[in-house]
């Protein structure tokens, strides 16, 4: 697999920007040797000298000691030393800290040896000055690449973590290495969210409105999802699949998963205020949450690696989701995720047999906290679980009369009206 690496200088039109301001500061350094420009401070104990009470004062005067438009010529050794410097600052932003350095030591050398071979002639700036200037340039230079490369961290992460969860998009800015290890098994709760009728409303829209509606769509549910600490696994057509306990394993996967599920149904008015704004088409979504181990790690080729979770409660999670359509229910959970949750009171749906699974899933909807619920909803769940438990046992007459209560008083009629179909249909067999 292939691994991701972070230059410490990437050449190009940074180059150029380096080149630039060492070029400056060469500038100035230069002027400031020649004596062009000076400043000169002034610093007086007074303490006690008078009655004024101060004890000491500080002076800064600006001056100059060379006229550069009077002088006489520079000679070579200034000239020499000059090139040598202006070659430094061009070549130092082409190469690594490594390549800097050595080019710094032999701009130093060659301008020892300029002024060694060259003593007979008098030079403007003295050769210490000269080397300070190339310390300062080394210096200038490595502050330049560690604010670039702190710059570079920032934007490869932002830009990662579009890609693979923050989480997972830090581990890889530090070491680049685990981009290529292996997967690892955790158990984790899956979020499946997909809009209800989504193909009718695709044809009501332009390429650009149904770009824009997707995109409005998906910055809501995922901004939900990270509010409750999850992960954006893929979008898959208008269909959102995020994931808790990984890449960060989670003790609270499953109820932070039903929170954002609940929060996304429960604030969806807000989208569709949005929606309505823009001339676009209300949205419906449909959420099956399922909880499960699962294989969590990158997923590919040589080609293409996707860090992604596999496993049964990935496709169970998917299941869930298009049950929400047949029974007229905003969130359908699976029997995992419930039995970790005992503070919520759910819905018992149905028991039904997942495609490429053996063991069949109990689905529920999910009601809300108990503490939250009133005493009537509460005499509404006991029914339905009496009206179940009798149609499991074959108690028809008993199921039908607390199935067609339910109806009446407390909905939704087309999932109630679905039991006192099959319950039908089992008697005339």
């Amino acid at each position: 697999m292939a691994t991701l690496t972070l230059p410490y200088y990437n050449p190009g039109r940074r180059s150029l920007t380096y080149s630039l301001v060492l070029l400056l500061a060469l500038t100035l350094l230069v002027l400031t040797g020649l004596g062009v420009f000076r400043l000169y401070f002034g610093f007086e104990w007074t303490a006690g000298s008078n009655d004024s009470g101060q004890l000491f004062t500080l002076s800064v005067r600006g001056g100059r000691s060379f006229n550069l438009f009077e002088a006489d010529s520079f000679g070579r050794t200034f000239w020499s030393s000059l090139l040598i410097l202006l070659l430094l600052c061009l070549l130092m932003p082409l190469f690594r800290l490594a390549g800097a350095a050595i080019i710094a030591l032999l701009s130093a050398a060659a301008l020892v040896y300029c002024h060694l071979q060259l003593a007979a002639e008098s030079s403007y700036m003295p050769m210490e000055f000269e080397l300070l200037i190339v310390l300062i340039l080394f210096v200038t230079y490595v502050l330049l690449g560690y604010i670039g490369e702190v710059r570079d961290r920032k934007r490869v992460q932002r830009l990662l973590s579009q890609y693979v969860p923050v989480e997972l998009a830090r581990e890889y800015q530090r070491d680049p290495q685990s981009v290529g290890r292996p997967g690892v098994q955790r158990e984790i709760s899956v979020l499946f969210c997909d809009v209800v009728g989504f193909t009718a409303k695709s044809e009501q829209l332009t390429p650009s409105q149904l770009a824009e509606w997707l995109n409005m769509y998906f910055s809501y549910v995922s901004r939900i999802v990270v509010r409750y600490r999850g992960s954006i696994d893929k979008y898959m057509g208008d269909s959102v699949m995020a994931v808790w306990g990984a890449p960060s394993s989670s003790r609270t996967h499953a109820h932070d998963a039903l929170c954002a599920g609940m929060d996304i149904q429960a604030e969806v008015n807000t989208l569709n205020e949005r929606y309505r704004a823009k001339g676009l088409p209300e949205v419906v979504m449909g959420i099956g949450i399922s909880t499960g181990t699962a294989m969590v790690g990158p997923l590919g080729s040589e080609y293409r690696v996707d860090y992604t979770v596999v496993g049964d409660s990935v496709n169970v999670a998917q299941r869930l989701e298009a049950q929400t359509r047949k029974y007229r229910v905003p969130i359908i959970v699976g029997d995992k995720t419930a039995a970790q949750l005992p503070g919520m009171v759910f819905r018992e749906l149905d028991t039904v047999t997942v495609t490429g699974r053996s063991q069949p899933v109990t689905m529920y909807e999910p009601l809300g906290a108990r503490e939250t619920l009133g005493e009537q909803v509460m005499q509404r769940v006991g029914m339905h679980d009496q009206a179940m438990a009798a149609s499991r046992a074959g108690d028809w007459d008993t199921a039908i009369e607390l199935f067609s209560r339910l109806r009446e008083e407390w909905g939704p009629i087309s999932m109630y009206d679905l039991y006192l179909r099959g319950i039908e249909q089992a008697r005339n067999i």
